[in-house]
């Protein structure tokens, strides 16, 4: 017997890093959600060994990641004829992209910042495809977005910029719920330190800078008591290469690689406090990962910082622009005389969690 109905969740360019996790989660939870309906689900991806979700139908697209060009067709040609030969209900874009697809409901879940950010110079020299993609990604988004039921961002502000920039009435905020699994098996951190972590790629926007640069503006014998642990190599991109080259001869400075999901869970379990200088996110996962673990937090005091910590009594905001800042308040830490900061719960999103999104999306009303 055929489903009643069919969902396409599209995530041809999702390979890692949050997005990744949060496709993961998504699966994972429609596939719980449709244990006990009558619902096909068909995944997009680039490569099913990503997922090792049951009862969902894979179909690879390995060439996706090869241009943007490939992309692009994929998304607005490509796919139009798919839909067909699917016969879907509802198509789901996880990537930003709205694209030509013939189904019943159309939603698309956004989450790349890069069009909020504007470059430095030295920025702009660091990355110049960073800078034109940024300016790029603005113009692709708004490509069939008003032909969506629902376009789905992380935070107000987002939703608020949206509305701005393409006069969008239908823009949800949809909360990510995340259930971090703990594994300390590869952690050996040294605990006569403090030590610091930093979970991040190394996207220009994340500000490693202000890290290094307030951990240097600390006397030599402050130092000797820190680690801060970044999970970049230095061999990502140029962007990377330019903080290892400049700060790697310090030995408070680990720089790690990347690390699996349970390895950053391990990292959150052994850390004594997350550092997050990023100036610009759509969610910041690790500010609501390291809540889990009821640790510190010093992170940028800008309005995706506080919609994503929320009311939490352990946050420290710092000025992302003034390593100053944020030496200052480590300094204190350090010496256990640090002040938390006061906060406010953000108002309230429209959705919280994937089962409050599915919902809504499989309702006859939409």
């Amino acid at each position: 017997m055929n489903p009643s109905k069919t969902i396409v969740i599209s995530g041809i360019n999702v390979v890692d890093s949050g997005i990744l996790s949060i496709m993961t989660d998504c699966l994972k939870q429609l596939e719980r959600y449709a244990s006990d309906k009558d619902i096909k689900i068909i995944a997009l991806v680039h490569s099913k060994e990503l997922f090792s979700i049951e009862n969902v139908e894979y179909i690879e697209f390995p060439k996706s990641k090869k241009s943007w060009f490939s992309r692009l067709y994929y998304e607005y040609f490509y796919f139009k004829k798919l839909s067909k030969e699917l016969n879907a209900d509802i198509w789901f874009s996880m990537h930003d992209l709205s694209p030509n697809v013939t189904a019943h409901k159309k939603f698309v879940y956004y989450h790349n910042p890069s069009p909020f950010y504007k470059l430095s110079n030295r920025e702009w020299f660091l990355g110049f495809k960073i800078g034109f993609f940024s300016k790029f990604y603005k113009y692709i988004t708004q490509i069939n977005i008003h032909k969506n039921n629902a376009v789905f961002v992380q935070q107000n502000w987002i939703k608020n910029q949206f509305k701005e920039w393409f006069s969008l009435q239908n823009c949800k905020v949809a909360y990510p719920e995340t259930k971090v699994v703990i594994d300390k098996s590869k952690i050996d951190l040294d605990h006569k330190k403090v030590n610091f972590f930093y979970p991040s790629f190394p996207r220009m926007f994340k500000n490693f800078e202000c890290i290094c640069e307030a951990i240097l503006l600390l006397p030599k014998d402050i130092q000797d008591k820190l680690e801060i642990h970044f999970t970049i190599s230095g061999n990502e991109n140029k962007y990377a290469k330019s903080i290892f080259d400049k700060y790697s001869r310090y030995n408070c400075f680990k720089f790690i690689g990347k690390l699996n999901r349970k390895e950053v869970a391990g990292y959150y379990e052994a850390m004594d406090a997350l550092i997050f200088p990023s100036k610009l996110e759509t969610w910041g996962l690790p500010l609501t990962e390291t809540k889990e673990f009821n640790k510190p937090i010093f992170v940028a005091d800008l309005p995706y910082a506080k919609e994503t910590v929320g009311k939490y009594d352990k946050v420290s905001f710092f000025d992302p622009k003034k390593p100053i800042s944020l030496s200052e308040k480590i300094a204190l830490f350090q010496n256990n005389e640090l002040v938390y900061d006061k906060t406010t719960a953000p108002n309230k999103p429209d959705f919280v969690g994937w089962n409050s999104v599915f919902d809504f999306i499989f309702t006859d009303n939409l």
